[in-house]
């Protein structure tokens, strides 16, 4: 499915480090629930204080997957990770095959 990408380097390389700071912010955004949890629990936060601590990470999730959803692929222009209705963070354009670390091969 990968297919050869012929673009300007500078526009591959513009594009591709927008994708990966998105991929960073939502792996960030997902990886810091439990250490923020625990800090929580030791803190010993009310249950009120815990729901509210949990609906901001639930709205800042959401925030950086529609930031990692709506980017766009250097090489064909579509969505890097969205297929249709499906959201799928891996390394290679859904559309075109396009490598996350292409710029960084040559």
């Amino acid at each position: 499915m990968t297919v050869e990408v012929d673009i300007d380097p500078d526009i591959l390389r513009q594009g591709l480090t927008k994708i990966r700071k998105r991929r960073w912010i939502l792996w960030a955004t997902i990886l810091i629930y439990v250490p923020g949890l625990i800090i929580a629990l030791e803190m010993e936060a009310s249950s009120g204080t815990l729901g509210k601590l949990f609906a901001i990470w639930i709205i800042l999730l959401c925030v950086a997957v529609g930031l990692a959803t709506v980017v766009k692929c250097p090489g064909c222009g579509n969505t890097y990770h969205t297929n249709g209705p499906t959201f799928l963070p891996v390394r290679r354009c859904v559309h075109c095959g396009l490598h996350l670390n292409a710029d960084k091969k040559n």
